[in-house]
Parts: C-alpha cells; structure tokens; sequence
C-alpha cells in the first residue's frame, strides 16, 4: 500500500531532523511509527490485566443478569431514574452492573427458607397451658380469677399433657 502525506514545513523540518538524528530515511521513520501506534498498544498491555478485564466483564454479565432490577438488557432503576422520560432505554453495560449499589440477588430471596408452622404451634400450645397453669396457681395471690370457658371436650390440666407437650417439643 502506498500512503502520500502532506506534511506542514515546520513539521517536516522536525522530521528530517529527527532522521538524521537517528540516521534513517523518513519514509522508514513513518513506517516505525506506524507500526509502533498500531502494534505495541497490544504487546505493552500485560497479560494479567487483560485476564483481569476479561474476568470483570464476564462478572458484570452474570450479576446483569442475576439482579432483581434488571432482565438482561436494561436495568430498571435506571431507566425509571432517568431525568429524560421520552429518551430510549440504555443497555446494561456490564462494568456498571459489577459496580452497582442497588444490586440484589433474585437466587438468594428464591432460596430463602418458609419458617416451619409446626414449631409456632408447639410454641403456641405450650404457652398457652403456660398460662392455664399460672393463672390455676398463681390467680388468687394476684386478685384475679378469670372465667375458664370449659372446651368442647375440655378436661382439667395433668402432669401428662405437660410432659406429652414437653417431649415434643
């Protein structure tokens, strides 16, 4: 490929120089430049930050898509912040999504535990007979005697309904 170029004065007269300086030709100079601006960007990047960029992007996708606020593509909180309501939706890009303070995890609130009912009602049972017993022993030296309503089936508080209710606890 050949390339002309129309150089200014005082640019070539430092060009010429600078060849005489290093005593190469001119079209040799440019042809150095060249391949110095085109090619040793990519030999003076070191491999770890390259592996590190790569690692970075590829978090910034998976929290993208992991997060409550966003499908993929476009981040909810963003858009709806956006002061410009009539301007179109920006994609994600992954290193904001990386960044992001409002990131939440839509894996961990999937796998968050139901509380057991069975231990609430063993709780339940026990302080309410609890009670029964205080109120049984305790409510004449307070003053206070309330109306026990009498069940369907209702029967007087034993020592074996407290064990049974205890071991099962």
């Amino acid at each position: 490929m050949r390339i002309s170029i129309d150089i200014p004065p005082d640019i070539e007269r430092a060009l010429s120089r600078r060849c005489e300086e290093l005593s190469i030709s001119p079209s040799e100079f440019v042809n150095q430049l060249l391949e110095w601006y085109f090619f040793k960007r990519k030999r003076d990047i070191p491999r770890e930050i390259i592996e590190f960029v790569n690692f970075a992007r590829k978090k910034g996708v998976e929290k993208a898509k992991k997060c409550k606020y966003s499908d993929g593509k476009y981040c909810a909180l963003e858009t709806y912040t956006r002061l410009d309501i009539d301007a179109e939706p920006q994609p994600i890009h992954p290193y904001e999504c990386l960044f992001c303070v409002y990131y939440l995890d839509r894996s961990i609130e999937e796998k968050k535990p139901k509380p057991d009912m069975r231990e609430a009602e063993k709780a339940y049972m026990l302080a309410k007979l609890s009670a029964k017993i205080l109120v049984k022993e305790l409510g004449d030296q307070l003053g206070y005697r309330p109306k026990m309503k009498i069940e369907k089936g209702g029967r007087e508080i034993k020592k074996d309904d407290i064990r049974k209710l205890v071991e099962d606890w």
